[in-house]
């Protein structure tokens, strides 16, 4: 499996490269962890947000949905 993200930082904690720091990215950080064990090998892949404006968007989307929920 090839999780792709615009985030250079994203993908560098997913690596290891990077340590998360934030407490409320860490509990979405340990989400994907956990699900990226369902899979035998997993690649993570930089794409740079000016190739794909439309994922930037709805990954935006996503996280603030997100917080505005845990925010209630």
């Amino acid at each position: 499996m090839t999780l792709k993200s615009d985030s250079q930082l994203l993908i560098k904690q997913l690596t290891g490269e990077y340590r998360v720091k934030t407490p409320h990215i860490r509990v979405l950080f340990d989400e994907v962890v956990a699900e990226t064990r369902r899979f035998s090998k997993v690649r993570f892949e930089h794409v740079p947000r000016e190739k794909n404006e439309h994922a930037d968007r709805l990954a935006n989307l996503g996280v603030d949905t997100w917080l505005a929920a845990r925010n209630r």
